[in-house]
């Protein structure tokens, strides 16, 4: 049996071995190399071979070890679904099971790597794959509606109240006045209408199959994944494509995903600076219709006529059967995290089907992810410098730039499409349990008749719709960010800048990668790779490049058990955690975050509510370590609502208490907590739980409180156990050093009044100051992203007030705040959530 398994083990080694090779490169630049440059060029790729060669043998030797010293596990298969981000049961449980058929066809779904096509049987079609595949791509009509727009009854209001309005202030006459708005309301619906192209969608898509294989190995998508979007494209009800936003290449793949599956091509809502000479022109062209960065040229007046346009143009486009497809973040995302959701476009959809202009539209939430962001990197914009305009020449050098890289694969994940009409009516009935109906049973009554609410913008719209609409935009931010696929260089950087920020070994990267892979893969999270974890790491060190991770070979002494002491090489391998780097490398970290988020809140809260016992030696001698659920439970309150501009925690159906409840569990799981009273805790959880069927549950849930603060848990001190602490603690350092120091600032603001560019900077440069003097530990704390909704969090805490004058936001604080004790107290409150360890 031994034999058996000895020869099984050097089999399975041998095929690794053999896949850690790496291929002599057979770049045409070798052949004008000299015979000596030859000579080098083998030497090197001979040592860079047996180096790897090396790591795979060491690793090996410690997979034996492990495999001795560990009892027999039996291995798990992995799990992969058809559709993998199915929408919320709660909110859309008819739609959920509208593609339960899909599920029910496929038990796994395997990738597709969209830049392969499968050649017809024709000698033509085999020498001219993609010319063939595109030609015989289904045909879709895409009809104007310019006429339509004009002719509507709420664009004509608006031509009515902009003349009156002149007529008011300028003293012009009433027929001038209709001619001049009637006129800009044209060159409005000019300048924003999509001029889609059938043509111009399969020269493009054409193309495509010919640049992307430059830059980009292959772009993967699920096979259910398209077979779902394909048969909701067939119901006939309008789709709403909704990605998260990362890289302006997101709009060019799920237009090639939906054009060469056969689904019909969105009008794709994009920021009119993207309408530069020829680029703009073809955008256009393919779908994009122009929008204003600024639709209100002065904060303060509302530019009616735009906005009518807007809302008319969007809403005529859904009665003609469009598909439509926005960016909920308004732009890209700058830190690699999602943004929380715009409500712009979104208000005008569920206006739409409010005021009866569709019957229904399925929302479809996706995402789109980089190994490396072809864009480039947004580290002048996260240090305060003002982003470059798009220009004709910019973009030829963007191109030429990008086409000439190398930027690994990309993964595309769709999420199951929900109807819009189930979950208005969800949220509606949620809203209306918590107190805002006066309808029949606590049901709030839609409206459905013709409505101008959005007409003036979602800034004045009611407040039932405004929170309709922000509970619909979150629902859909959430699941688009679960569903965005981890990439090598996510989970790489994300243990380097979190775990190994002063170095470490292959060896010891290895270890970790394994562990927290499998943490993802238990959590049912989409990892974007597969293979030997060496490889993988290899594979994105590579892809990051040495301008972030820094490889370098050293030498080092180990001390073997009876054998002395012995010298060997191994790979060390560091973060570039300094500035402007170390901000990029968090951007790719940060694709990890979200996974973290809650584990990092409760133990952060931990650490405020232990403050001064945590580093106090004689409780850590004792073993004595405590703290009451309320106690933990009220500070990660706290801190959710501290970073609640930079994560959403939960779905806006689910209850955010008993989200931390679950990730304190989790925490008592793992081992780093243990409840001192366990079987209070379950009975508690179960009663809680039971409780929540109820509509009246007011004295259960009273007598849950109470019964909460004689919960108790208990440290676990042991060094495992710690290490996990302070690597979950550092996932949100950062973050909470910005909020900190943005805090500190507020002192020097005291009497003053100042812009919002203004108060970013000073607190840019306060973080600036102390992190080169090194007090601020994070590099990436230093982001203008972060400092902005710090500011937000403040003027939601009613501790600045804000003055919108011209084109700009005047800030000061409130009386209650301005004075040096108010705003110390502001900082305490963020300070206390950071821990350093005690030295001594």
């Amino acid at each position: 049996m031994v034999d058996v398994l000895s020869t099984r083990l050097q089999e399975v080694y041998a095929k690794w071995e053999a896949r850690t090779d790496v291929p002599r490169e057979t770049d045409e630049s070798f052949s004008r190399l000299s015979l000596d440059g030859l000579r080098r060029a083998g030497t090197q790729s001979q040592r860079k071979r047996l180096q790897i060669r090396e790591q795979a043998r060491k690793i090996r030797a410690n997979s034996l070890i492990k495999i001795k010293e560990t009892e027999l596990l039996v291995p798990t298969i992995s799990r992969t679904t058809t559709i993998s981000y199915q929408c919320c049961t709660t909110c859309t449980p008819g739609s959920r099971d509208s593609f339960a058929s899909i599920a029910a066809k496929q038990l796994q779904s395997s990738g597709r790597n969209m830049l392969l096509v499968d050649p017809g049987p024709s000698l033509f079609s085999k020498i001219f794959k993609h010319f063939s595949f595109v030609y015989n791509i289904k045909k879709f009509d895409y009809p104007r509606v310019t006429q339509t727009v004009l002719n509507d009854e709420r664009l004509k209001e608006a031509i009515h109240l902009t003349a009156a309005k002149s007529i008011e202030e300028d003293g012009v006459s009433e027929r001038e006045a209709l001619r001049e708005a009637e006129s800009r309301a044209k060159q409005i619906l000019k300048l924003m209408e999509s001029t889609m192209s059938d043509t111009l969608l399969r020269i493009t898509a054409w193309v495509m199959y010919t640049l992307l294989p430059f830059f980009i190995k292959s772009l993967v998508v699920q096979q259910s994944q398209i077979e779902m979007l394909q048969k909701a494209d067939r119901t006939g009800v309008p789709l709403v494509i909704v990605p998260l936003h990362r890289s302006h290449l997101d709009y060019i793949i799920v237009s090639l995903f939906t054009f060469t599956n056969n689904i019909k091509s969105c009008l794709i809502a994009a920021g009119d600076n993207l309408r530069i000479p020829l680029f703009g022109r073809v955008l256009n062209g393919l779908g994009a219709y122009y929008i204003k960065r600024r639709i209100d040229p002065v904060l303060g007046k509302k530019d009616i006529l735009y906005r009518a346009t807007l809302q008319t143009y969007v809403m005529e486009s859904l009665r003609a059967g469009h598909n439509l497809e926005f960016f909920i973040e308004g732009g890209r995302t700058r830190t690699g995290k999602p943004c929380l959701p715009k409500a712009g476009i979104l208000s005008i959809i569920v206006e739409a089907y409010l005021d009866g202009t569709i019957e229904d539209a399925l929302v479809v939430p996706a995402s789109v992810n980089y190994e490396r962001l072809a864009d480039g990197n947004f580290i002048r914009e996260q240090l305060g410098q003002p982003k470059k305009m798009e220009t004709f020449g910019n973009a030829i050098r963007a191109i030429w730039s990008t086409i000439r890289g190398n930027y690994g694969i990309v993964k595309v994940n769709i999420c199951e499409p929900f109807s819009l009409k189930e979950m208005v009516r969800s949220i509606d009935l949620q809203l209306a349990k918590q107190g805002g109906s006066s309808g029949k049973h606590g049901e709030k009554v839609l409206r459905s008749t013709m409505s101008t609410s959005s007409l003036f913008g979602t800034d004045v719209m009611d407040d039932e719709h405004r929170q309709l609409v922000e509970s619909l935009g979150r629902h859909v931010v959430y699941d688009g960010a679960n569903a965005t696929p981890i990439m090598s260089t996510n989970l790489v950087s994300f243990i380097l800048l979190n775990k190994y920020r002063e170095g470490c070994t292959m060896d010891e990267l290895v270890d970790v990668f394994n562990s927290l892979r499998q943490e993802l893969e238990a959590a049912n999270k989409d990892l974007a790779f597969c293979g030997e974890n060496l490889d993988i790491i290899n594979h994105a060190l590579t892809i990051l490049g040495p301008g972030l991770v820094k490889q370098q070979r050293q030498e080092v002494t180990r001390k073997m058990e009876g054998q002395g002491t012995r010298k060997e090489f191994v790979t060390a391998i560091t973060p570039v955690s300094i500035l402007p780097n170390v901000v990029e490398l968090a951007y790719y970290s940060n694709g990890v975050i979200c996974h973290y988020v809650m584990d990092s809140i409760v133990v952060s809260a931990l650490y405020a509510t232990l403050k001064t016992e945590i580093n106090d030696p004689r409780a850590i001698a004792e073993n004595d370590l405590t703290v009451f659920h309320n106690s933990l439970m009220e500070k990660a309150l706290k801190l959710c609502d501290i970073l609640k501009y930079e994560f959403i925690f939960c779905q806006p159906c689910q209850d955010l208490e008993a989200t931390i409840a679950s990730a304190i569990q989790g925490l008592t799981h793992s081992g780093i907590i243990r409840p001192c009273e366990e079987g209070l805790l379950e009975e508690e959880q179960w009663s809680r739980r039971f409780a929540k069927t109820f509509d009246d549950s007011s004295d259960e849930e009273a007598a849950l409180v109470h019964a909460s603060r004689k919960i108790k848990y208990k440290l676990n001190l042991e060094a495992e156990s710690s290490r996990r602490m302070e690597f979950l603690h550092t996932v949100l350092r950062p973050l909470i050093d910005t909020y900190t120091f943005s805090a500190f600032t507020l002192r020097k603001i005291v009497g003053r009044s100042l812009t919002e560019r203004d108060l970013v900077q000073e607190i840019f440069a306060e973080i600036k100051t102390n992190l080169d003097r090194g007090i601020v530990n994070y590099g990436e704390s230093l982001s203008v992203d972060t400092i902005r909704n710090a500011v937000k969090t403040f003027e939601k805490w009613n501790v600045l007030e804000c003055h919108p004058q011209e084109k700009t936001k005047i800030y000061y604080l409130r009386d209650d705040y301005d004075n040096d004790a108010a705003t110390n107290e502001v900082f305490e409150t963020i300070d206390t959530f950071k821990w350093t360890r005690n030295i001594n």
